[in-house]
């Protein structure tokens, strides 16, 4: 489906991949501000291109063999102001090879049923978690129990009162504390990401949007996406 020039979508690119095989992910709606994030790593080179953003409205992520038009698919869906549940059963059509990808979906226009569906072709360890507005899945992961160390960090920070921002990037560190990718061994991830959008943020000039890609092997990119969003904090500091 072509998407019509009026419609805002965030389309995170895929970096020299199609299939991002990522790992593990966030999808995080704050209730009161409208912000909207998704934050995610893997061992892959690039992670980033998983998620899109539709600001105002909700968030899609579509990651394992990170099928693109069906992130194009629920992305219009979002836009259009559709049923969560409906735009999963939709996913679901065997064109999008639902049973190797991996889906997360939240509206703000109904935040209390976020949506997910891992396939049945996915690599273990694997799964999801949901709570109001807020996802948390993966694949391959190093342990079994990183999806419930990610949303309970997610759960802590908002009790907490943090900044969507903040909350994601505990919630990667809460995962990568717990193995990571298992591919990665100690190094946890070689790649990751966090955005946020506004409400009214421009879809290609995100509020916030922290990348970090796999081009030093040496580096645990969820190490060096705190470094990187410390700068980034710091910088804000000084406007």
């Amino acid at each position: 489906m072509k998407l019509s020039k009026g419609i805002f979508l965030a389309f995170f690119a895929l970096c020299y991949t199609l299939q991002a095989f990522a790992t593990w992910s966030i999808i995080i709606i704050d209730s009161k501000t409208k912000e909207i994030g998704i934050a995610g790593a893997s061992c892959t080179y690039s992670v980033y291109g998983i998620g899109t953003i539709v600001p105002g409205k909700g968030a899609v992520v579509v990651q394992a063999m990170s099928n693109n038009n069906a992130r194009k698919k629920g992305a219009t869906m979002v836009q259009q102001g559709i049923a969560p549940k409906k735009i999963l059963s939709a996913l679901r059509d065997p064109v999008f090879d639902p049973e190797n990808q991996q889906y997360a979906i939240i509206c703000l226009y109904d935040l209390s049923t976020p949506v997910s569906y891992t396939g049945t072709s996915a690599s273990p360890f694997k799964g999801s978690l949901t709570a109001n507005g807020v996802s948390v899945q993966g694949n391959i992961l190093a342990d079994p129990g990183e999806l419930k160390a990610i949303l309970d960090a997610v759960l802590k920070g908002q009790k907490e009162h943090l900044d969507i921002a903040e909350i994601l990037m505990r919630a990667l560190e809460a995962g990568a504390e717990l193995g990571g990718d298992k591919r990665c061994g100690e190094r946890k991830a070689a790649s990751a990401f966090i955005s946020v959008a506004k409400p009214s943020d421009d879809p290609q000039n995100l509020s916030i949007n922290l990348v970090v890609t796999g081009e030093n092997e040496n580096i645990n990119a969820i190490t060096a996406l705190r470094n990187k969003f410390e700068t980034w904090k710091a910088d804000v500091k000084k406007r």
